[in-house]
């Protein structure tokens, strides 16, 4: 699977179960009182902030390790320093 997609993906799963739960909890707010909605669309929003959760942060770490940041520019010097640019013995064979 290609890199690209797999953020796609993420994004798409959370916002179906975001989706499914908020039909949920309007299909269940006509049979409930007035303290169980309250409860129900706070259990529901919290769920559908957790499971998109997992997107943001990795668009906060892409944000952050982008090779145009003083971090990504480290990190690139540092695989540079540590390479030695020559293939190891395992890639020759």
């Amino acid at each position: 699977m290609p890199k690209s997609s797999a953020p796609i993906q993420t994004s798409l799963l959370a916002i179906t179960q975001t989706a499914v739960g908020c039909g949920i909890g309007l299909f269940l707010a006509g049979k409930l009182g007035r303290p169980a909605q309250k409860t129900t669309a706070t259990t529901m929003i919290s769920i559908g902030a957790l499971l998109a959760l997992p997107v943001l942060v990795v668009s906060v770490m892409r944000a952050v390790n982008r090779p145009e940041s003083a971090r990504g520019m480290r990190r690139r010097l540092d695989s540079i320093r540590q390479d030695s640019g020559f293939p190891d013995e395992a890639e020759i064979l």
